[in-house]
């Protein structure tokens, strides 16, 4: 069945929509997380508060800006489901009607990948960073850490592995169009490398090395998963 293209204002008013429901849905889950605000901020504070015990906030409008950051964090986490759902929407008007079905696979596939990188940010990731980081205290430098800051820095990590997670389906669904095939991702795997360790350095907010290697190396298994995905790919359909 051939593809209706859209013209140009209706790509607008379809991707206008799809943020609008995306917006609406992270809206909806910040304002559920906001009442459970006091015991997340407790959870998410375990890490430092294990290196550097207690932690500060240094104005009187920050406790309430803390609880609102975490809750639109929050609401990023409980509505990117909804958000994945949106964007394969968006893409689907380009699509073959058997391509457009798969849309509950792949949404699980988005959902799934991104906790695991977020977990992975938060359990393995910000323990060590957090150690190195703040393990560069001197007796006349120490450290007073504000909330505000800590919780910015990991939503930030936590986003960053989230989302660089989700590697494996765009390379596998440029594979599945056609626009990329498992010998010229091979032949680009060197250059796919050293792109990796670049964008490892740029998505991870601290300057230690050790982040930067948690993100890249896990990317760097992604991406060899993904060759080995797109080679059976081509073979099935073969």
């Amino acid at each position: 069945m051939q593809i209706q293209p859209l013209t140009f204002s209706e790509h607008l008013e379809e991707l206008r929509k799809r943020v609008f429901v995306s917006l609406v849905g992270i809206l909806a889950g910040a304002v559920f997380v906001f009442f459970g605000s006091d015991a997340i901020i407790e959870f998410i504070a375990s890490p430092l508060r294990e290196v550097v015990g207690e932690i500060y906030f240094f104005a009187p409008q920050e406790a309430f800006i803390i609880k609102v950051k975490v809750a639109l964090f929050g609401g990023i986490l409980v509505a990117f489901p909804l958000v994945a759902s949106q964007f394969w929407l968006f893409l689907s008007p380009g699509l073959h009607g058997h391509e457009k079905k798969v849309i509950i696979p792949v949404v699980v596939i988005l959902s799934a990948l991104f906790f695991a990188g977020v977990a992975f940010a938060f359990f393995l990731v910000m323990p060590t960073a957090l150690a190195f980081l703040i393990g560069a205290a001197t007796p006349s430098l120490r450290p007073m850490i504000s909330m505000n800051e800590y919780v910015s820095f990991l939503s930030s990590m936590a986003l960053a592995f989230g989302l660089a997670f989700n590697l494996p389906v765009f390379l596998m669904g440029a594979v599945s169009v056609g626009a990329l095939t498992a010998q010229k991702l091979g032949y680009f795997r060197r250059h796919a490398i050293v792109c990796i360790f670049i964008a490892a350095a740029i998505l991870t907010p601290g300057p230690d090395v050790a982040s930067q290697l948690f993100l890249a190396v896990p990317l760097w298994a992604l991406f060899e998963i993904s060759v080995l995905g797109a080679w059976i790919m081509e073979r099935f359909k073969k």
